[in-house]
């Protein structure tokens, strides 16, 4: 009799146990992979509190901007604003999780600075774009590849591409930079603070942020496989760094408490040797906030990048 007791014991606790997990897989899975409408909306109004740039955004204010519309790969519908410098070198930008194409003004003006016509795209289930799956960088890598097609597609003069993103948008440039079929007229990638794959970011995030078990994260995988089309474990972006053949110029906070530094050292390990790549570790910057920390050196060292691997080739 005991021993039926402990067993059914066991048993509830195990349902239970289980029933706890399937509950904070799904409620991670609704925060971390699904966007509603209103939190679109309110990553656009937060875009602007976030930075305290504020010339950037008087800036880009008084600008003459364009609204592109292009069909992604799977029939979604996606938006970005295009920054004519009636140049012949554009930038396309990518910008962070649950964001919006504003987050990018800072760095449009640094690019623009430096003489580029500028592409800030919405990434799908972000700002005015379509969809409601978070594609990790993954699914975005497909819809980069259209965005490059599309300013070739509509520039009267052959451009000189690079592409730049932050957080997850950096995931997606270099995402996108190992495709087989990137467009030639991309010359360089740069990443600042990205992931070296969806499956670890998310475990990450999952036990340093929320407190929750990092395995969560391969329930979770599975339920973006069947409503997303990929898997988080899918999404090894170091692993797809491996096919990049332009430069790379890599820069992380050491201070940065989303996305561990230490992933930028796996992104450049996963590089080809020969492979022209700098990393530079910004002492003290956390997230995304390398240009805050000391916005000369930033710009210095992408100019000077630019400089070395794109301009030669004019």
């Amino acid at each position: 009799m005991r021993t039926k007791q402990i067993l059914k014991v066991a048993g509830i606790s195990l349902i239970g146990v289980a029933a706890s997990l399937g509950i904070s897989s799904l409620v991670s899975y609704q925060k971390g992979i699904k966007t509603t409408k209103s939190q679109k909306r309110r990553a656009i109004q937060n875009a602007h509190k976030n930075d305290k740039t504020l010339d950037s955004y008087d800036w880009y204010k008084q600008l003459i901007k364009q609204t592109w519309f292009i069909r992604a790969e799977d029939g979604i519908h996606l938006a970005a604003i295009y920054l004519s410098n009636n140049s012949d070198k554009t930038v396309i930008l990518a910008h962070g999780y649950h964001n919006v194409h504003d987050q990018m003004i800072p760095y449009a003006k640094l690019f623009m600075d430096l003489g580029y016509n500028v592409l800030m795209p919405d990434a799908r289930g972000h700002g005015v774009s379509d969809g409601h799956i978070i594609g990790f960088g993954w699914l975005d890598r497909r819809d980069y590849i259209k965005w490059i097609e599309e300013v070739n597609k509509r520039s009267k003069i052959r451009q000189e591409i690079v592409l730049f993103g932050v957080s997850m948008g950096a995931a997606t440039v270099l995402a996108t930079a190992g495709e087989a079929d990137l467009p030639k007229n991309v010359d360089a990638v740069i990443e600042d603070s990205g992931f070296s794959s969806a499956q670890k970011e998310f475990s990450y995030r999952l036990g340093h942020h929320y407190f929750l078990p990092p395995f969560l994260s391969v329930f979770v995988s599975l339920m973006t496989r069947v409503t997303g089309g990929y898997s988080l474990k899918e999404a090894d972006i170091a692993q797809q760094a491996a096919n990049i053949s332009i430069p790379v110029l890599m820069i992380h906070g050491d201070a940065d408490r989303y996305v561990p530094v230490e992933m930028m050292a796996e992104i450049k390990s996963s590089l080809a040797k020969q492979l022209p790549k700098e990393s530079h570790r910004v002492h003290g910057a956390d997230h995304v906030q390398s240009r805050s920390a000391d916005p000369k050196k930033y710009q210095q060292t992408i100019e000077d990048f630019l400089k070395q691997w794109v301009d030669k080739t004019k």
